[in-house]
């Protein structure tokens, strides 16, 4: 919609200097957002709206507060300020009784206002009084005769994302042109193309799209609005969920997957040999995965689990499956100390016997690149655990039968894409411990089936969470040391890796370490753990925390995910508003793995930060807020661009839908109709069905992936 054209085939595809009122600078200014075209001005929708609908007797205004109210003009004054300012002061008379109302308008550099406005006439005006001395005064308000038609004042007005240089009422007036038409012009909202049968519109009780573009952009009341902006929300959800659909059916019609099966004695060899037993989410889960391995149907599933819920341990027993069917696996983790983690897990769960493990990492020596690539495509190697290096042309599998994707919402579409393509139709299985709101997972992985692991391991203790400021630093010191001297260990977790005097004052991992070693913290074994050390220099670090040689980490996020240290139970962080709520969950994970008592201390400024609120909160269970609450609140306080990355989908894109709070209505009502279209045509190649074929092509465009 609204691409330019070569020969304009309607007024949508015509130039927007077409419009009246639309010059060459004009145009320049709505190019820079990408309008080019009257259709793109069409659907350059409004982000919010000034309530002017409901008037206020100019006599009766409020001050401090935006409203519209109607006033005759009376005597009309220009004057230049102290500062050189042309200043139009307006003195308004009440229409009721003829008599002057006490109150005035004024407005900065508006010279058109003595010129357009006469002595005597009746106006609107809309905007927010205030006192300036003993008189009541609106300070530059939207002004309209009252005979004509309401554009900027008496209605709900559209406010819309601007660029420098463009004005608000002359974008509104021109889309107000294209919307409502005008003499000898008609609407060219009128043009724009029907995506919904009349059919489904009336099962669903939609508005033409005509119409609805209309009450978005000139609301005739608020339940118009309404109706309109859930006509626009439906097309939105009904492409995406076309989109995720027609990708899983196309999916299921063209692969053919290995079958993975594994012997039921087997199984139960390996699960007697675990150093625990599943819990029964884990067991669930598994019990999932293992009826799609034993398909020739790719299985593409989420595993969901909150932190320390044990899904490394799931996806290992699929891998085993893999290796006893005389398959590959290969487990990608988006950094290299998760992956170097994963696979010290896995090696060790493999301990006693079990299926040949590597790891491929960026820090791999080459000799060593080359032996286990080598392995790789002999099919020697059972098992490879790795970053985003697995995934370059180098890398072949004789044959990979299962990919799992760790923390996947880290990694691209086409990420997960590529490591799919190096095995013939391969299982994928994704996993994260930052969990995503269900309405929003139903929503965007669609095409994939989901399992969640909602219970935490036997064992596994309860954190206490407190909120404190930095001068209470020296209590929190003092506790961490009282835990030392216990035999227990602990990290504490900065937002910036080096200090930066230029910058905001932001704790940092190298100016912590130095300043605790030195002071509060002296005599304690401390030591400095961050993204930017050689692989090798982690590592060790790693071992020697692993091995309770040392007692205190300070570290940047590296730790979030991945690290397991049973024996640690004090996690500090500093600038903790810093992070999100997902961030903030996954550090505090990283204590009570063991059977003492945990604490998470988190340290900011920022006392009223609902982040920092949402993990002080106990539920209903008395128990703090689980990962998948979290992810909730974090949802609606970062909105879904930063919440997912946009790397990941695009979807931060969508205009009309709140992926914060999905319209349960919505998403049945799309996904039925969706499903009910691939059912009759799954390619979408009926002519019925080409605009809805070309949304989901430019969707998946976005994606990357057209």
């Amino acid at each position: 919609m609204g691409a330019r054209a070569s020969a304009p085939t309607t007024s949508l595809d015509l130039d927007v200097r077409r419009l009246p009122g639309v010059g060459d600078e004009s145009a320049k200014l709505l190019e820079r957002m990408g309008l080019r075209t009257i259709g793109d001005l069409l659907w350059h929708l409004p982000t919010r709206y000034l309530d002017f609908s409901r008037f206020q007797p100019v006599k009766r205004l409020m001050p401090d507060r935006e409203q519209t109210t109607e006033a005759i003009v009376g005597r009309v004054t220009e004057r230049r300020t102290a500062r050189g300012q042309q200043l139009t002061e307006m003195e308004l008379i009440d229409p009721i009784d003829g008599l002057p109302a006490g109150v005035k308008a004024s407005w900065f550099g508006r010279q058109f206002i003595k010129d357009r406005l006469r002595e005597g006439q009746l106006i609107r005006l809309s905007g927010k009084a205030q006192w300036f001395g003993r008189t009541l005064q609106l300070s530059n308000p939207k002004v309209e005769p009252a005979d004509a038609e309401a554009v900027h004042t008496g209605r709900l007005v559209p406010i819309y994302r601007l660029t420098e240089g463009l004005k608000e009422g002359n974008l509104r007036r021109w889309l107000h042109t294209a919307v409502e038409g005008g003499p000898k012009r008609t609407p060219v909202v009128g043009e724009v193309p029907e995506m919904l049968s009349r059919d489904t519109r009336a099962r669903r009780e939609l508005l033409p799209i005509g119409e609805a573009l209309k009450e978005v952009h000139f609301p005739s009341s608020d339940a118009a609005l309404q109706e309109g902006r859930r006509r626009l929300a439906f097309d939105e959800m009904l492409t995406l969920q076309l989109g995720l659909a027609q990708r899983r059916l196309r999916w299921q019609r063209d692969a053919r997957a290995p079958v993975l099966r594994a012997a039921d004695a087997d199984v139960e060899t390996w699960l007697a040999a675990l150093p625990f037993t599943l819990t029964g989410s884990q067991q669930e889960a598994f019990g999932r995965i293992r009826e799609d391995l034993a398909r020739s149907i790719p299985m593409s599933r989420l595993l969901e689990g909150d932190v320390g819920s044990g899904k490394t341990v799931v996806a290992a027993l699929a891998a085993r499956i893999a290796v006893a069917s005389g398959a590959q696996a290969a487990l990608m983790a988006p950094t290299e100390l998760l992956a170097e983690q994963h696979h010290r897990t896995i090696s060790s769960l493999w301990a006693g016997g079990g299926p040949s493990i590597g790891l491929l990492t960026s820090s791999v020596p080459a000799a060593q690149r080359r032996d286990l690539l080598g392995r790789l495509a002999s099919g020697e190697l059972d098992v490879v655990v790795g970053t985003h290096a697995l995934v370059v042309e180098s890398v072949e599998f004789k044959k990979l039968g299962l990919a799992v994707i760790d923390e996947q919402h880290r990694f691209g579409v086409r990420q997960r894409t590529t490591l799919r393509e190096k095995g013939t139709d391969p299982h994928l299985l994704l996993t994260t411990a930052t969990p995503i709101p269900r309405t929003l997972t139903q929503t965007l992985y669609r095409d994939l089936d989901l399992s969640e692991i909602d219970e935490l391991p036997h064992g596994r203790q309860a954190i206490t969470t407190h909120l404190r400021t930095p001068a209470q630093l020296p209590k929190v010191w003092e506790g961490m040391r009282l835990a030392v001297e216990k035999g227990q260990q602990a990290f504490v977790v900065c937002p910036r890796i080096e200090p930066e005097p230029t910058a905001d004052e932001l704790p940092s991992a190298v100016a912590t370490e130095r300043e605790l070693r030195a002071g509060p913290l002296k005599g304690l074994r401390i030591a400095l753990l961050h993204g930017r050390m050689p692989a090798k220099d982690r590592d060790d670090v790693m071992r020697r925390f692993s091995a309770a040689e040392l007692d205190v980490l300070v570290a940047t996020t590296v730790v979030e995910v991945g690290i397991d240290i049973p024996n640690a139970t004090v996690m500090v962080v500093l600038g903790a508003d810093r992070f999100g709520l997902a961030q903030l969950h996954q550090l505090r994970g990283r204590v009570g793995r063991g059977t003492e008592r945990a604490y998470c201390v988190l340290v900011s400024d920022a006392m009223e930060s609902a982040r920092l609120a949402a993990m002080t909160e106990l539920g209903p269970d008395g128990k703090a807020l689980d990962g998948f609450e979290l992810a909730r609140r974090d949802l609606e306080i970062r909105g879904p661009g930063q919440f997912l990355g946009d790397e990941q989908h695009g979807l931060s894109e969508l205009r009309l839908v709140d992926l914060a709070d999905i319209d349960p209505r919505l998403y049945r009502e799309t996904a039925a109709e969706a499903d009910a279209i691939l059912a009759v045509d799954p390619t979408l190649d009926r002519p019925d069905n080409a605009l809805l074929a070309a949304a989901v092509e430019a969707l998946w465009r976005r994606h990357g992936l057209a």
